[in-house]
């Protein structure tokens, strides 16, 4: 008889409760996580684990999932701390199956764009001081997601440090989505640039470009930084 085959990491994503309690959701209801747990690592990289239950969720597209006791939908979650790093799956006889961090970057960024207002920039680059000087011309991984109007990211990447864009306003009518645009004379996104609905895409085209331009040592150097739109006063 042919042994059973091993387990694999269900598919998975992040979510927070009304009081910003983070979790780990298994987004497949046919799974039973019954006696599975989290490992994970906290900000000061103290290990830590979180056993999985069952949770009522309403499921609102493209990629959210929203706590209900009468959701119509049941699934299973395990808590995280906030900023903490998902490390794998442990199964009820202790077989720890490890998450692909580079997939893990990717649904943390799907996550940090959720219920985002315009004007949100995410960007992606070192993590050390680059001088003034060196800005421009210093060969460098970088991607930058902009959050536009009605749910459209703009997504960029570039070898250069991606300086933010003065945008008139964030509207999105006329743009084509869904494509990705490549301009060589494009001075600061010499990599191209993509609009889309669709942030789990946004997401993958910022993490690819890091792993396939920066390689494995590309996470352990990269950094992120979060800026948000102005709020003019009004009168």
């Amino acid at each position: 008889m042919s042994p059973d085959p091993l387990p694999t990491v269900p598919s998975w994503t992040f979510a927070s409760d009304d009081l910003m309690t983070r979790y780990v959701v298994v987004t497949d209801a046919r799974v039973d996580m019954t006696g599975w747990s989290i490992r994970y690592h906290h900000v000061e990289g103290l290990p830590d684990s979180s056993p999985f239950a069952p949770v009522s969720v309403r499921v609102e597209p493209p990629d959210d999932f929203v706590f209900d006791d009468d959701g119509d939908t049941q699934l299973w979650a395990a808590t995280i701390e906030a900023a903490a790093l998902l490390d794998g799956f442990v199964s009820p006889e202790g077989r720890i199956l490890a998450v692909d961090q580079w997939d893990a970057m990717t649904t943390w960024l799907v996550e940090s764009m959720r219920d985002e207002p315009a004007g949100l920039i995410i960007d992606l680059g070192p993590n050390t001081e680059i001088p003034e000087d060196e800005v421009d011309v210093i060969e460098l991984v970088n991607a930058q997601l902009h959050v536009l109007d009605n749910g459209v990211v703009m997504v960029r990447r570039s070898h250069r440090i991606l300086r933010q864009l003065r945008l008139v306003d964030h509207a999105v009518d006329g743009l084509v989505l869904d494509q990705w645009h490549h301009d060589e004379t494009f001075d600061d996104c010499t990599n191209g640039y993509l609009f889309t609905r669709d942030h789990v895409l946004a997401a993958s085209a910022c993490v690819a470009w890091v792993r396939d331009a920066g390689g494995v040592e590309a996470a352990n150097r990269l950094g992120c930084s979060f800026d948000f739109a102005d709020e003019l006063p009004r009168r």
